[in-house]
């Protein structure tokens, strides 16, 4: 199986997908944004829309979804099938995309379901950039909850900060800067994306020298630091 960087897996342009909203890329809009398989639901589905006055031919694919290193990782995949992989939207129109398991294992899974545009040929002397969206999608693995992550903190030899949440529990636990703040007693820029910690696997984010630290007694904590003010002297 070959393993795809995240980068590579959803291209140039990229929608992590929020709780529930619609979401959109250009020209595609797409609802739910975040689908499951369970033993009450054996497929998922997902409705694409063309919002532009032109067909669009989509892509629609699952990749393997897992965490290692404290990164995501993505890996082609057999174990779903997607119908249709390939069709073309009308102007306005709507095109229904089902996902189910090729077979009936009750293990619990995560992927990505990809669904992107296919691009035209560019014009002469242009850049045709093909609009891509990319939804989670749990197989028996429900929401979880933040108080089950344990977080860490560390400082680089650069003065970056590390900080780190592993999942204990059994689901999926979602991200934004201010669970993070909450937990850790830092403020996050916001360029940081948190995301999602998938059940037994740990997330890591580098933030940076210019970590604010609103709470130093919960930092330190993190740090394993407790009372020794110089670990995060300068941070805030």
């Amino acid at each position: 199986m070959r393993r795809l960087s995240p980068s590579a897996a959803c291209g140039l342009a990229i929608l992590w997908a929020a709780w529930s909203a619609p979401a959109s890329a250009g020209t595609l809009q797409v609802n739910p944004v975040l689908l499951e398989i369970n033993a009450e639901r054996r497929t998922a589905s997902v409705t694409v829309r063309n919002a532009e006055s032109a067909p669009v031919a989509i892509r629609a694919y699952a990749l393997a979804w897992r965490q290692a290193d404290g990164e995501d990782v993505y890996e082609e995949t057999a174990e779903l099938i997607v119908s249709p992989p390939i069709f073309t939207v009308a102007p306005g129109a709507t095109q229904l995309v089902r996902v189910g398991p090729r077979s009936a294992s009750a293990e619990p899974r995560a992927y990505r379901l990809i669904i992107e545009e296919v691009p035209e040929a560019a014009p002469e002397g242009g850049i045709r950039v093909a609009l891509r969206l990319n939804l989670p999608l749990y197989k028996r693995i429900a929401a979880g909850a933040p108080a089950h992550l344990r977080w860490s903190a560390r400082r680089q030899a650069d003065g970056g900060w590390v900080i780190e949440a592993a999942n204990s529990g059994p689901g999926y636990v979602r991200l934004d800067a201010d669970l993070a703040r909450a937990a850790t007693g830092a403020r996050y820029e916001d360029s940081v994306y948190f995301g999602t910690v998938l059940p037994g696997a740990t997330r890591r984010w580098r933030v940076g020298p210019g970590l604010r630290i609103e709470n130093r007694t919960q930092f330190e904590r993190l740090t394993g630091t407790q009372g020794h003010a110089a670990a995060v002297q300068g941070s805030d």
